[in-house]
């Protein structure tokens, strides 16, 4: 006998007839059979000891178990099938079979009849009420509403056809296992074999009134100057599935009486019907930074021509803000304590009933000169026409209108070069900028910077003027109101004179005027100078240079009430204006004497300002400031300190309101 592999086999001794015979008869009980034992050759090698078996059970006790797990098999499938059969012949509701709140299993179809028209009487005035999983009531149906079910042995019908033990008694057994452990919800079919356009309706309605936007945070300032919060909620939107399930549960609760009263609906991703839709997260601190601020008034947008709303001031800590966002419930709006509001003077309301509706101030220029120099004054005034300044904003002149070159479209007329008349592009340019000064004055408007002509202008009244040169003196004022301002720039001719009429458009909050008041502190005579040629004929003269008398002026404003009450006086500015001498040309041949300076009348100042700086002057013969050049103001007096007018040998001239005398008013 060979030896397996892997094991010591030792020598053994031939067995003896007792051990042949004892195995013989243990293989022939194994086996079942007869078999003949060969005894061993000598020759071959001993066989190895055998291993040691475990104990077997004895076939006795193994034969045993069997036989119980058969009897149990067979008592199990005997149970079922008298399940089945019992089922089957009982024509009665499978068990757990609901209808809202009632229960349906064990009852014969009569029975379900019976129940049905009790539930639907007794469900009469009985309403249901859909909430979500808070307790938040978000729909109510009357089950009077609900369709009328007339056959209710048909629906009885339907239901034991669905429900009930009709089946085989193979099939009967696992259904009403089945239905023993899972409840039924016939409901369901119900909703599906009785559907209406009255259930659709009301199904409809319901998923309408589920839905809701997001509630998203917000800081609001109310009207009565408070500040409240509101807390985001998430918002709701029906699945598509949501009006078929909200007819189950209309069907249920119709169909049991009105049982249950209360519907709790539950979010899809429990199976439910709505969809959440999720509000955006807050970052209260940042939110405090958006609103927080100071005031803003609305405004005009100069590029659209509408109105932009203004907001109000408000402050509030972030500690307020975070306790009432935390007390709030989702969705909720609740004061903001200890937050103060500064409501905006102007609202987008108000300005936009109010826009440009007064004539705040109105001043007008006569126009004279050379064409060239009309034609500039035209220009510049054509292009500060339509100016809009909003609250607080400036007007600077000069970047409207130059440069001051023919390519810009400005004409050669004469202007000042070193304190002689030459001719230059863009002489004139000044008078525009001049009539708008004296506007601006006369709305009481705040003047930023202004600097006087060299020489007095005939063309405005002294004091009234505002020389503008490129790279030299600008003029700029600003819109101190609260309420925008237009500038309107008239070009216009009237009996064959040629006028500048400037107009500021804007708001008048009261009845209040301004008249400017002019001090004359002293007056510079000129003289004349005679000049001998040799290009003139002998005796004759030729004015070379025309004469202006120098003055130093101050200007004050005052502002009247309605009733003529003077309310303020306020000091404006000083203007100095140098004289300019006389120059005149003389043949040499002829016996010349100079002209005494002592004798030359000085003109009067009162023939080159007007009382009423209304009526346009004669220019007459006058030439501009170069516009190229700043011209040398001469020395100003400070503007902090008035000169007592009662002290100067000038009585001071009081201008009264513009446009009193206006030809074109």
């Amino acid at each position: 006998m060979a030896v397996p592999a892997g094991k010591i086999g030792r020598s053994r001794e031939e067995p003896s007839m007792e051990e042949v015979n004892g195995a013989f008869e243990e293989k022939k009980r194994r086996k079942g059979g007869k078999r003949l034992m060969q005894p061993e050759k000598a020759e071959k090698a001993p066989k190895a000891p055998r291993a040691e078996k475990p104990p077997r059970v004895p076939r006795e006790t193994s034969g045993k178990a069997g036989k119980v797990v058969g009897i149990v098999a067979g008592v199990l499938v005997a149970a079922y099938l008298g399940l089945g059969v019992w089922a089957s012949a009982s024509h009665k509701i499978y068990p757990n079979v609901m209808m809202g709140d009632t229960n349906y299993g064990g009852m014969t179809e009569q029975q379900v009849a019976e129940q049905l028209k009790a539930s639907v009487a007794q469900a009469k005035g009985a309403g249901v009420d859909f909430v979500l999983p808070d307790g938040t009531e978000v729909a109510h149906v009357s089950l009077d509403e609900m369709p009328e079910y007339v056959d209710f042995d048909g629906l009885a019908k339907h239901i034991y056809n669905v429900y009930g033990c009709n089946d085989s008694f193979l099939t009967a057994g696992v259904k009403y296992l089945r239905a023993l452990f899972k409840p039924q919800d016939a409901a369901a079919t119900v909703s599906m074999v009785y559907s209406s356009e009255q259930l659709d309706g009301l199904a409809s309605r319901v998923c309408s009134e589920i839905e809701c936007a997001p509630v998203e945070f917000a800081i609001n300032v109310t009207e009565d100057g408070k500040v409240s919060v509101t807390k985001p909620m998430d918002g709701r939107a029906a699945t598509d599935t949501a009006k078929d399930q909200i007819s189950v549960y209309l069907n249920g609760a119709y169909l049991s009486g009105g049982d249950p009263s209360e519907i709790v609906l539950a979010p899809a991703s429990e199976g439910g019907v709505y969809d959440v839709i999720p509000a955006q997260e807050v970052n209260l601190s940042a939110q405090r930074e958006a609103v927080i601020g100071q005031k803003v008034n609305a405004t005009y947008d100069k590029e659209t021509g509408a109105v932009t709303p203004g907001h109000a001031g408000v402050e509030f800590t972030l500690s307020d803000l975070e306790s009432a966002y935390d007390a709030a419930a989702a969705g909720q709006t609740v004061e903001l304590p200890n937050a103060t509001v500064q409501a905006p003077d102007v609202t987008a309301e108000q300005l936009q009933r109010v826009l440009f509706r007064d004539v705040l101030s109105s001043y007008t220029t006569k126009v004279g000169g050379a064409s060239g120099r009309r034609a500039n004054v035209k220009l510049t005034a054509s292009r500060i026409n339509g100016y809009i300044m909003n609250a607080g904003e400036t007007m600077k002149y000069g970047p409207l209108v130059t440069p001051f070159t023919a390519a810009n479209g400005y004409s050669t007329a004469p202007g000042y070069l070193q304190g002689k008349t030459v001719d230059m592009v863009g002489g004139g340019a000044c008078q525009a900028s001049s009539t708008l000064y004296a506007a601006a004055l006369y709305a009481n408007l705040e003047i930023v910077q202004r600097t006087n002509h060299g020489f007095a202008s005939d063309y405005i009244g002294l004091g009234l003027d505002a020389t503008v040169a490129q790279g030299g003196p600008e003029f700029e004022f600003r819109n101190n109101t609260n309420y925008p301002i237009k500038v309107v720039a008239e070009y216009y001719e009237s009996g064959g004179k040629n006028y500048l009429k400037i107009s500021l458009l804007g708001t008048k909050v009261d009845d209040t005027y301004v008249k400017i008041k002019t001090d004359v502190l002293e007056t510079i005579p000129f003289s004349e100078q005679i000049v001998e040629t040799d290009e003139l004929a002998p005796g004759e003269r030729k004015v070379e240079q025309t004469a202006y008398t120098g003055y130093k002026v101050k200007t004050y404003r005052n502002v009247y009430s309605g009733d003529g009450k003077l309310i303020s006086s306020t000091f404006e500015a000083s203007s100095n204006y140098k004289a300019r001498d006389r120059i005149v040309l003389v043949g040499k041949s002829a016996a010349t004497t100079p002209t005494d300076p002592g004798t030359v009348t000085p003109v009067d100042p009162g023939t080159t300002t007007p009382t009423d700086p209304t009526t346009p002057v004669d220019p007459g013969t006058t030439t501009p400031t170069d516009p190229t050049t700043p011209v040398d103001p001469g020395t100003t007096t400070d503007p902090g300190t008035a000169t007592d007018p009662g002290t100067t040998t000038e009585p001071p001239v009081e201008q009264e309101k513009p446009g009193w005398l206006d030809p074109h008013r």
